[in-house]
């Protein structure tokens, strides 16, 4: 299977490659089972009180001894197990949506760190092939996020201010 991957884009540039239908559906089915998978072990992990398996975001995030608390108290019964799994499954698409719309041009990101050109997914190619990937650099960028934010009165790192 071909590897999709992001480009950036300008006017003078031959366009790539677009991304082939079988990539994209592989893709996007793939989002889609992610999605899906990571609902159900968040509420298992629930379920059995592994509250050290539940925060992985931002690297240094965790709950405190009281959050841990108060989420070892919840009864989970199958009813609560189903709607946990649809809200943590809708939160999840909700902000892979709005990422596929940024790589689409149909929405900028809304905090810039300089100026903006669109970005594609394309299949992969040897002749571009890409210097850094994007999952390495994901969890050291929610700093600059982190910088950027106002704030909104709660902290998902453990970090002191």
């Amino acid at each position: 299977m071909q590897i999709p991957y992001i480009e950036r884009c300008t006017a003078f540039e031959k366009p790539p490659m677009k991304l082939s239908e079988n990539n994209k559906k592989s893709l996007l089915v793939s989002i889609h089972q992610l999605i899906e998978e990571n609902a159900s072990h968040t509420v298992n992990d629930l379920e059995h009180k592994r509250t050290n398996r539940l925060i992985n975001y931002p690297s240094n995030g965790g709950l405190t001894e009281s959050e841990k608390s108060e989420l070892e108290k919840l009864e989970i019964n199958p009813t609560l197990k189903s709607a946990l799994r649809k809200v943590f499954a809708s939160n999840t698409a909700d902000v892979f949506f709005s990422v596929l719309n940024i790589i689409d041009g149909t929405a900028d990101p809304t905090v810039e760190f300089g100026e903006w050109e669109e970005v594609m997914l394309v299949d992969f190619d040897e002749e571009n092939e890409m210097d850094s990937m994007l999952h390495d650099d994901f969890y050291g960028t929610y700093w600059d996020w982190k910088e950027k934010r106002p704030n909104p009165g709660w902290k998902l790192d453990l970090l002191d201010e």
